[in-house]
């Protein structure tokens, strides 16, 4: 819902740029559907990234390593940003640590609390907490010793879930594998089919929606093609699970649908996704629910989300996206 002309336009850090032009534009058209004249700039730490020439602002960031998150928060309040949405893993710790200094220098943050980023981007953790919910996670180890399974995927602890995994291997293959990781946990292979969902968890611990969707086609961890399904037992359980873990703001969540149907998860990613443009022209309304909740106003009433089945994006190599149904 559009706000009041009245009202200040917001004027949002879309962080860590890079590529992600898709996603920079479907943010830009939520941001102006809560009010017409919001400006979202495109940051990043290189001034060179491939996404700069495609937004209608460019900044750049200084990076993360060097700087304080008072002297962050400066830069965040001189460049007159009033929110900042990140959208890269390896920031989520320092902005959710920052976000008081930020909110104090007046720019709202779409983050959730260090508690809530330390159990995504740890992968047992993760695993560990899910179970304790009654949710099915892949099962997840720091030793093989630990492991009765045929077929075992190694993968480091922490960082993305697409980077150093070796997948489906005997026990004593990932055992060498392990070599090569600074801390690497085992899980039993799964088989099964990918999916993905985008969700939103508003202040007061309400999901106000999960889009899923298959994962047809995946390249060094990327979907390149996917496409929405309904399923509202899976829908409800990755909402419980994003409550569970105190997610605040999008998320999206990965899992295995195993032979049974069952989902097994994977990981939850605190942030917004390189497909997360399908979710949200699909209705999921986070950048416009984010805006509304940090200029104070409170959010409908919550109701049944619906969105449709069978919509599908396709990426190309140049990183464009084209949307239609399936």
């Amino acid at each position: 819902m559009s706000t009041s002309l009245s009202a200040p336009a917001p004027r949002i850090l879309f962080s860590s740029l890079s590529g992600k032009v898709s996603l920079y534009q479907s943010v830009l058209a939520q941001a102006r559907a809560f009010h017409s004249e919001a400006q979202v700039v495109g940051g990043d730490s290189d001034p060179a990234c491939p996404g700069r020439a495609s937004v209608e602002e460019f900044v750049k960031t200084p990076r993360l390593t060097d700087v304080s998150q008072e002297d962050f928060a400066k830069f965040c309040q001189d460049g007159g940003f009033t929110h900042l949405i990140p959208t890269r893993d390896g920031e989520l710790p320092y902005f959710s640590e920052a976000q008081a200094k930020l909110l104090a220098a007046g720019t709202s943050i779409m983050i959730s609390p260090p508690r809530t980023i330390a159990t995504c981007l740890d992968k047992l953790l993760f695993s560990e907490k899910a179970n304790q919910l009654g949710l099915n996670a892949i099962p997840a180890f720091d030793s093989l010793d630990h492991l009765d399974a045929p077929r075992v995927t190694v993968k480091d602890r922490h960082g993305s879930g697409s980077r150093n995994i070796c997948l489906d291997v005997k026990p004593e293959e990932a055992g060498k594998e392990a070599l090569n990781l600074s801390e690497p946990i085992f899980q039993p292979h799964v088989e099964g089919r990918e999916i993905s969902a985008d969700l939103y968890v508003d202040q007061t611990g309400v999901c106000r929606g999960a889009v899923l969707r298959w994962r047809d086609l995946v390249v060094n961890g990327e979907s390149k093609v996917t496409t929405t399904l309904r399923h509202p037992t899976w829908e409800e359980s990755i909402g419980k699970l994003a409550v569970g873990i105190g997610l605040r703001g999008h998320g999206l969540a990965q899992a295995i649908v195993d032979h049974e149907e069952r989902l097994q998860f994977i990981e939850i990613n605190a942030r917004l996704g390189g497909a997360t443009p399908l979710s949200l022209s699909c209705g999921l309304k986070s950048i416009e629910w984010f805006l509304q909740e940090s200029a104070g106003d409170d959010l409908e009433t919550p109701k049944p989300f619906e969105y449709p089945a069978g919509k599908r994006l396709t990426r190309d190599d140049e990183g464009r996206d084209t949307l239609t149904d399936s």
